[in-house]
């Protein structure tokens, strides 16, 4: 390889790899100790055709990105596809209601037990965590008759009333219809990207220098998908 192909090489190594332009590039030999050109002399090493090398790098640097793009954008479109599976689920309802037993079936006679009643919403007693949902009720300080068979509100140890939690039904979450527009919208978007970061370019480059010289070279389809990259990197 003479002189003037090793100045070639490096000029467009150092323009599609590193992004670097005509003087950075100016700047680059001199930093080496490989002498001062000028732009012009720099511009017409660009606009030669490249190397196999100097190919061979372009196409691996930009199909590492390429891939990385597509990961990436495969990773936003399941993330969209949960987000619109999320706006569309049944919720489970889950109210509180009074923890209750039941009067054995064998007795003979109705068991005393505290009155109760039902507390509205509304009701100085109704608590602030309880939802429209809940039963909640208090004992009046009477006594009432509990039937064999019948259930009846257990009690906590300081006498108030003991709750627990039952599944109520489910309920479709229909109101996020923008939600699950918007989510199909991205994952179109992302499967877009994703294609396009995986896509085939024209095989007709023209390699443009500071807009003085032009170059058109045919060029293998996978090739000039690279360069082209490279060449939008710079613009």
């Amino acid at each position: 390889m003479s002189t003037r192909d090793r100045r070639v090489q490096l000029a467009l190594k150092w323009h599609h790899l590193d992004n670097l332009d005509v003087e950075e590039i100016r700047d680059r030999f001199e930093a080496e100790g490989m002498g001062s050109y000028a732009r012009s002399t720099v511009r017409d090493y660009l606009n030669e055709k490249p190397k196999e090398e100097v190919i061979e790098a372009i196409e691996q640097r930009h199909a590492d990105v390429r891939l990385q793009i597509a990961e990436r954008e495969e990773q936003l479109y399941q993330r969209a596809r949960q987000a619109e599976a999320d706006a569309v689920k049944d919720e489970p309802i889950i109210r509180v209601v009074p923890k209750t037993d039941r009067v054995d079936d064998d007795r003979e006679t109705p068991m005393q037990w505290p009155e109760w009643e039902i507390v509205e919403p509304g009701d100085e007693d109704y608590p602030e965590w309880a939802t429209e949902r809940d039963i909640i009720i208090r004992f009046t300080g009477r006594t009432t008759s509990v039937r064999p068979g019948e259930e009846y509100p257990l009690r906590a140890v300081d006498g108030s009333p003991r709750y627990t939690k039952e599944f109520d039904g489910l309920q479709r979450d229909q109101d996020d219809l923008k939600g699950q527009a918007m989510a199909r919208n991205e994952q179109s978007a992302h499967l877009e990207a994703k294609g396009e970061a995986l896509g085939v370019y024209s095989t007709d480059i023209n390699m443009n220098v500071d807009g003085e010289l032009s170059t058109s070279i045919e060029l293998p389809e996978d090739t000039a998908a690279a360069i082209r990259e490279a060449t939008l990197d710079d613009e």
